[in-house]
């Protein structure tokens, strides 16, 4: 007799033992439930990248306005004359952001060239500032200054402040690609990876 209370007892442990695994498929709820909010957070950040252009701002498709501005060297260039063009702008010549955007367009500077495609820097910095910036750091490239931010403006839509950003001007000297508020590291291999598709 008392042989068999431990056997019944034993059964009995036994009996918990399937609504053990019951809070596992909660768990499992709550790991899908995890998933829609980050496709969620991704649905969210589209919009920001999509924002309604400013009064004046170029579209993919307008001609580039004629605007007279000086390269680093104090030559002076024509804006509507940029044909097969990336242009890149950064807030400020020789601080780190921009010197490390302006160092990957140098060091990947051949794989624009080969793409026939001229790469211009653009700021607002006078051409002195740049041409120093320009020595110093070896680009092989020009920078435009647009100490107005006449072009910067029509390119992105501010005036008082320069935003990192990119462009592509195809061969009719038409606005063909703009990326705007750009990570430094991110800036040319973005525009590379659009004109080598052309």
């Amino acid at each position: 007799m008392s042989g068999e209370a431990p056997r019944r007892s034993a059964r009995n442990a036994g009996k918990p033992a399937p609504s053990a695994p019951a809070p596992a498929p909660a768990a499992a709820k709550r790991k899908s439930a995890g998933a829609p909010s980050g496709a969620a957070a991704e649905k969210k950040a589209k919009p920001a990248a999509s924002k309604p252009a400013a009064v004046g701002q170029l579209k993919v498709g307008d001609a580039l306005p004629s605007f007279k501005l000086k390269l680093q060297d104090g030559k002076e260039i024509d804006t509507a004359t940029l044909k097969n063009a990336v242009l890149f702008s950064y807030p400020r010549a020789n601080t780190s952001g921009c010197t490390t955007q302006a160092k990957l367009y140098r060091d990947n500077h051949a794989s624009f060239t080969s793409s026939s495609y001229t790469v211009y820097g653009l700021s607002n910095d006078s051409p002195t500032s740049l041409s120093s910036w320009k020595d110093k750091q070896k680009f092989p490239y020009d920078l435009i200054s647009d100490p107005q931010r006449k072009l910067i403006k029509a390119l992105t839509g501010s005036d008082d402040k320069t935003r990192r950003s990119h462009f592509v001007v195809d061969k009719q000297g038409k606005l063909a690609f703009v990326e705007l508020s750009v990570k430094p590291v991110e800036s040319w291999e973005s525009a590379l990876e659009f004109v080598q598709k052309k």
